[in-house]
């Protein structure tokens, strides 16, 4: 762990003037959780203000839950100009150095980690640190692996998406960078979600006709008690089970959808 005490200006971070690569997908169907990944590269950053950075964008430091979860982020990032970047794991207060109290700014649990060799350290003084990841090899710091560090010595930071919003098991990012949802205000979060309305604009046509009519009428009441997945997702409002909610849909969309 190294400690710097280097007074930073954040502002064109915050404005979105930082160089960022592409986003990344860990598809579903490469046995990922579908989750986007993008690297910021932002030259003495402190953790706080790229945690604020990635809320700002609709999403958080990533958490790297899992040793495939990590390596695919190694491997899909290298090169990026920044070489260790901040990620969401931070140290409580109260946690004694060097090795209590580390956990995921997101709450989950802290059941897998990848420690570079001899870390973290805390360089024997108390103090809430933060997690970087490593992206080049150096010596006693394999490819890949986490440090110990404070403000002044990270060039960057990894933001993850996972939201999805509208529970239709596809993370929010994605259907909007595809233009499957509207983002007006590009703040990477849905619009219709903000706005507290369906996302699908024609959410009672669960045969997909183009038109609610008593084909979907028939196939919510042929589901009914059931979780809806079936041929049509007749679990409209997605809350596990079909029922008077998903008829009551079907019942006030009646007729041609929208165009």
């Amino acid at each position: 762990m190294k400690r710097f005490a280097t007074v930073v200006c954040v502002v064109g971070v915050l404005a979105g003037s930082a160089a960022a690569q592409d986003a990344v997908q860990w598809r579903v169907e490469d046995g990922g959780n579908g989750h986007w990944y993008q690297l910021t590269h932002s030259p003495g950053i402190s953790w706080s203000d790229a945690a604020a950075s990635a809320l700002t964008q609709g999403g958080q430091l990533a958490t790297l839950t899992s040793e495939h979860e990590n390596a695919f982020v190694v491997a899909r990032l290298q090169g990026h100009p920044s070489r260790y970047p901040w990620f969401g794991l931070k140290q409580s207060a109260t946690g004694s150095e060097p090795a209590s109290g580390w956990g995921w700014i997101s709450g989950e649990p802290l059941n897998w980690s990848n420690w570079s060799p001899s870390e973290p350290n805390g360089d024997g003084v108390t103090f809430a640190d933060e997690g970087n990841l490593w992206l080049v090899t150096e010596p006693g710091r394999p490819l890949g692996t986490w440090n110990d560090w404070t403000t002044g010595g990270p060039d960057g930071y990894l933001i993850e998406w996972s939201a999805d919003c509208n529970s239709d098991g596809i993370v929010d990012f994605g259907q909007i960078r595809s233009g499957e949802l509207d983002d007006a205000n590009l703040n990477n979060i849905p619009d219709c979600c903000e706005a507290g309305v369906s996302c699908i604009p024609c959410e009672g046509d669960v045969s997909g006709n183009g038109v609610v009519d008593g084909v979907d009428l028939a196939a919510v009441l042929g589901a009914w008690g059931s979780s809806g997945k079936g041929e049509f997702s007749t679990d409209t409002n997605g809350d596990g089970v079909v029922d008077g909610a998903d008829l009551a849909t079907v019942l006030s969309g009646w007729g041609p959808c929208p165009n």
